[in-house]
């Protein structure tokens, strides 16, 4: 009988371990990779700025090469203040949008000091030329306008939503990450589910409850942290790309910084883990203690 109650509290710990690995990797996704926060250091920093700054800029150049318009004219329209609050707001609505808590991405980027500027400049052109400012003259700046924003939003956004949307994939990550919630409650009630069956099967000893419950967190734990001390020591994000611009920067420090975010959470679960089989030896070593005495 002792035989069969141990064999069935390994293959609830196994169960447990299972559903521990489950829901910390959901739990990393959903606080960590899904949370904009997570991003906003990336645009606080000033290097990430200067590579931005410098593909937006090369970018409205090429709007002004290809309109006649000055190219600093439309460099000087836009402000690093206004790119980070843009940037910020973006990467916020992106990920709100692949969540599915919004039903479509359409966030644009206000091109109002863009519009003004060059109908400051078109205006003194037609002045110049016995033109009057008409429609047609309006009509021009509002386009020039609105393909300056756009090679703004391009660049601003490391995912192109206009390409998720043109494969389909936006409505399919949708359909995974708007159930990450779900899952994790449902895992967490199939954990102190078996939690509760490890307690029943100590019936003798509900205590030892603490140490099946710390070994399988313990287990779970460390099958997480292994790929991650591994891929960090592979040195994965520096060989993400050669290119030197913004979206490998930022590529390579969010791998960084995830990969540490990953380890630390892991570490924090095997500590506890740790914490709770420990609590159980001092237990039972004061139990020992007691009936010795």
């Amino acid at each position: 009988m002792t035989i069969a109650k141990d064999l069935l509290r390994i293959l609830i710990s196994f169960l447990l371990i299972l559903v521990l690995i489950a829901l910390q990797a959901i739990l990393f996704l959903d606080a960590i990779l899904l949370n904009p926060i997570s991003y906003y250091e990336y645009i606080n920093t000033p290097a990430y700025y200067d590579k931005l700054k410098e593909q937006i800029d090369f970018g409205l150049e090429e709007v002004g090469r290809f309109t006649n318009i000055p190219g600093e004219l439309l460099t000087g329209a836009v402000t690093d203040g206004e790119i980070k609050d843009y940037t910020q707001t973006a990467i916020k609505e992106m990920i709100a949008y692949l969540r599915g808590d919004r039903q479509d991405y359409s966030l644009k980027y206000d091109t109002s000091a863009i519009k003004a500027k060059l109908e400051t400049h078109v205006k003194d052109y037609a002045a110049k030329n016995n033109r009057p400012y008409d429609e047609q003259l309006a009509a021009e700046t509002q386009k020039i306008s609105n393909m300056a924003g756009s090679r703004i939003e391009s660049y601003a956004m490391v995912i192109d939503p206009a390409l998720l949307k043109q494969f389909g994939a936006d409505k399919k990550i949708q359909q995974v990450l708007s159930k990450i919630r779900l899952a994790e409650a449902g895992l967490v009630l199939a954990m102190l589910l078996l939690v509760f069956l490890l307690w029943l099967t100590n019936k003798n000893h509900r205590m030892r409850t603490l140490w099946w419950s710390g070994s399988a967190l313990l287990v779970s734990s460390i099958v997480l942290l292994i790929p991650g001390i591994v891929i960090k020591f592979m040195n994965v994000a520096g060989r993400v790309g050669l290119t030197d611009n913004y979206v490998t920067w930022v590529l390579e420090r969010s791998i960084n910084t995830m990969l540490m975010k990953w380890n630390l959470m892991q570490g924090l679960f095997l500590i506890i883990g740790v914490l709770l089989m420990l609590g159980y030896v001092l237990y039972r070593r004061k139990q020992i203690l007691k009936s010795a005495s």
